[in-house]
This record gives structure tokens, C-alpha cells and sequence, in this order.
């Protein structure tokens, strides 16, 4: 058991939580690598010491809360992609999916996506890996062999479209309804045109051997 800086016991699980919950707020407020371990010890009101029985680093509870965020992400996705609809509208619930987490935790989504987005962050990890996850999903509720890089390609604009308007939203401060509809209708446009569109202008869809 831990004690925390009143001297209550607490369990591990409950100092991974509290710990989480306060790097949450300070990584919004100061940003992520602004934050240290101090100032994460100030917010959740634990001892140095309950803290690295938790976590070995401040980079540990990133990991931890980005993992968290897009493991939920994941699962809704699988769910969404998982009925029965058509491919274009199970996709278009994917990017609702995101878009709603990014409409309501915008801040965090700004300033954890963009930390996952440098190469030498242990975030880059876990980001691409969510990306692996999201394009065997994709690859597999499409039902064709659909060259893969074709897929991270999409996965990559999606994520990237999210990003600007983030940015515009005061780095995630404040996103209002009119930026995600606008976020929505590219989105909604480019998923359109990869998934659905023909032509004689249109190149053939990218298939894998």
C-alpha cells in the first residue's frame, strides 16, 4: 500500500488512476513536455516516492493516458465498423468517433496527438500502432484486397485534417460546433472520393496482391 502527502494509504491502481487524472489537467494547462514530474506530484498530492511505485516517468503516464484515450477510440471504431452498413457509412461513424473526442477533449487530443507525432517520443509508438490496428480493421471490413498503404495514407489525412483544426481552435482550447462541422464535411469529402469514387478521371483503386 501508498501512502499519499495526508498520509492516507493508497492502492496502486487508485495512484495510477489519481496520477492520470491529474496529468490530464496539467498537461492541458502547461502542455506535455513543459510538464515535470513536480508539477504532476503537486497536482494529484502524492509523495515522490508513491509516485515511482506507479509510474518510472513522466513519459510512463503519456504513454498511459494516450493508450488509454485511443484504446476506447479503437473499440468504438471496431463496433462501428463491425455492422452491418455499407463500408462508406461505417467509416463516416469512425470519423463522428473522433471527431466527437476531439470536440470535447479537444485540448488533450491536440497536445498528446502532437507529442505522438515526434518520432523520438515513446507517443510515436503507441500512435503507430494504433494506426497497424486501424488499417487491419479498415482492410477488413472493406472486403477487398486494398493495397495497405493506400489505407495509412487515408488514416494519415484524417488524422492531419483533426490537427488543423485543432490548431485553429486555439490549440485545442476552443473548438466550437461550426469547426467540427467544417472538419466533417473535408473528411466526409476525401473518404467519398477514396471509398466510393468513379470516373473516367478516377485512377483505379490500389489493390494488393
Amino acid at each position: 500500500m501508498k501512502k499519499s502527502r495526508t498520509g492516507v494509504q493508497l492502492g496502486e491502481s487508485v495512484v495510477r488512476g489519481t496520477v492520470m487524472m491529474a496529468a490530464a489537467r496539467v498537461f492541458a494547462q502547461l502542455g506535455y513536455r513543459a510538464t515535470s514530474v513536480e508539477d504532476l506530484l503537486a497536482a494529484a498530492n502524492i509523495s515522490r516516492r508513491t509516485f515511482y511505485k506507479a509510474f518510472s516517468s513522466k513519459d510512463e503516464v503519456g504513454v498511459a493516458l494516450y493508450t488509454f484515450g485511443t484504446n476506447a477510440l479503437l473499440e468504438s471504431c471496431r463496433r462501428a465498423l463491425s455492422d452491418d452498413a455499407d463500408l462508406l457509412t461505417k467509416v463516416t461513424r469512425c470519423i463522428d468517433l473522433h471527431l466527437k473526442n476531439a470536440g470535447s477533449v479537444g485540448r488533450m487530443v491536440y497536445v498528446l496527438g502532437g507529442e505522438a507525432s515526434h518520432q523520438e517520443s515513446p507517443l510515436f509508438l503507441v500512435r503507430m500502432g494504433v494506426h497497424d490496428r486501424l488499417c487491419e480493421m479498415l482492410l477488413a471490413a472493406g472486403g477487398i484486397r486494398v493495397d495497405p498503404l493506400f489505407v495509412r495514407t487515408l488514416i494519415l489525412a484524417l488524422e492531419a485534417i483533426v490537427r488543423s483544426v485543432l490548431i485553429m481552435s486555439d490549440e485545442g482550447r476552443k473548438v466550437t460546433e461550426e469547426n467540427i462541422a467544417r472538419a466533417r464535411k473535408v473528411m466526409v469529402r476525401i473518404i467519398t472520393g477514396a471509398i466510393a469514387g468513379e470516373g473516367p478521371l478516377m485512377p483505379e483503386m490500389p489493390l494488393w496482391p
